[in-house]
């Protein structure tokens, strides 16, 4: 098999300093040093400028994304989806420098023992820096401090979900930040019998969720996240509840701006676009384009979920997005109008600061103190999305066919840069 885009380490000054310009017009020639010793951004003066960025790429702040499913813990039971060393792949690939990993795991990490186990996994296998969630459970409660944490409001793919209760554990959750799969559990078992994936889980199931989310959040104090967002519905709560005076953030995912109902049929995988939430309306993506644009939506999250290819046949809910993530990026600013610097706040700063009590360094900023990642984006380049390109264990993409406007020249996890280049296997 061949592969176009593998990431491959280069060997660099223990200090150097780059020296790029910016996809942001604004801020024209980038000058920043580099630490690998401490993982930071530095002051740049009389530091050796190395050429890595050649002409026609530009010089942006790594991206984060909060919502991965890295397949990855003790039991190994899901390895051949992905482990953190093929999801770091991947990640690098797609400019991804961080990512949160979700907690419904065969073993999920729900009390303080099993979180650490899942840790120490990420330690001895990913490249790039993974933060853990913890799983919402009556078993476990709040058992560690500094984490962020998952609910799952309602069944999806594993096994950690509470259908009876949900209110009742988040009681306990005052002060913490916890991120929702929202859909409704009883509304989800009225529409259980409908033909389509899309209508056993149809819009209601997530507007219902998202309502009763926000309400426990002013009643018990806890700061909520909405994942995956997928309809204008939920959205329209998410901003009452703000404009109430609630905290809350939201993510929307790339497939819900890219894909709905009516234009799947169009693209070579649109058999396999199946996931939790569902694909919607062109309606509902126009909403969450627009919302992502004005900043009702806080960040890009891609809910990579990567499964085998014969899970995939059999029909299962998730799609593999990490390789695509700056290339899509692309497809924004191309197509729908949005700016580089708007894309930067949406994919890096933004979920780097929701993300500050959890990582180890601040991130999304080009800037001495900062973890020196970053990703060089060739701005001259399309990447036509090929399987045989993909990082991912999950071996396809959604995106297999499209063509989009820039590709992943390399990519820095706390100074130590990945090339792209090719091999053949």
């Amino acid at each position: 098999m061949t592969q176009n885009h593998y990431p491959r380490e280069i060997e660099l000054p223990r200090r150097y300093a780059l020296e790029a310009q910016s996809p942001v017009p604004s801020a024209g020639t980038i000058r920043i040093g580099i630490d690998r010793d401490t993982g930071l951004f530095t002051d740049p003066s009389g530091l050796e400028v190395v050429p890595l960025v050649p002409e026609g790429c530009c010089l942006l702040p790594g991206f984060l994304d909060l919502h991965v499913h890295c397949r990855d813990d003790p039991s190994g039971k899901e390895r051949h989806k992905e482990d953190y060393g093929s999801a770091s792949l991947a990640a690098l690939h797609g400019g991804v420098v961080a990512v949160g990993d979700m907690p419904n795991n065969p073993e999920p990490p729900i009390d303080e023992e099993s979180y650490l186990r899942k840790c120490s996994i990420v330690l001895e296998r990913a490249a790039i820096e993974v933060v853990v969630y913890g799983g919402v459970s009556r078993r476990g409660g709040v058992f560690t401090k500094g984490i962020p944490w998952k609910c799952y409001f309602g069944p999806s793919v594993g096994e950690l979900h509470d259908t009876e209760g949900v209110g009742g554990v988040l009681a306990g959750f005052r002060g913490e930040w916890v991120a929702f799969h929202a859909e409704d559990p009883e509304v989800l078992e009225a529409s259980k019998g409908a033909a389509a994936h899309e209508d056993r889980r149809p819009p209601e199931a997530e507007q219902v969720a998202v309502a009763r989310i926000l309400e426990l959040a002013g009643t018990h104090g806890f700061r909520p996240h909405i994942a995956h967002l997928s309809t204008q519905g939920g959205l329209e709560e998410i901003v009452r509840a703000r404009a109430s005076g609630l905290e809350v953030t939201c993510e929307v995912a790339p497939h819900h701006l890219f894909f709905d109902r009516e234009n799947r049929g169009a693209y070579p995988r649109g058999d396999w676009l199946q996931m939790n939430p569902p694909l919607r309306t062109p309606e509902d993506r126009r909403a969450l384009i627009e919302g992502l644009r004005d900043g009702s939506i806080d960040i890009l999250a891609t809910d990579h979920a990567p499964h085998s290819i014969e899970e995939n046949e059999r029909g299962i809910s998730g799609v593999p997005l990490l390789d695509t993530f700056a290339p899509f990026l692309g497809w924004l600013v191309a197509e729908e109008g949005f700016s580089w610097a708007h894309l930067i706040e949406r994919a890096a700063r933004r979920p780097a600061e929701i993300f500050a009590p959890y990582l180890s360094a601040p991130h999304g900023v080009l800037e001495p103190g900062a973890a020196a990642s970053y990703v060089v984006l060739d701005m001259q380049a399309p990447w036509n999305v090929r399987t045989e390109h993909i990082m991912s264990r999950a071996a396809w993409s959604p995106f297999e066919g499209t063509t989009f406007p820039v590709s992943v020249r390399g990519t820095a996890v706390r100074g130590r840069y990945y090339e792209m280049g090719s091999i053949a296997e």
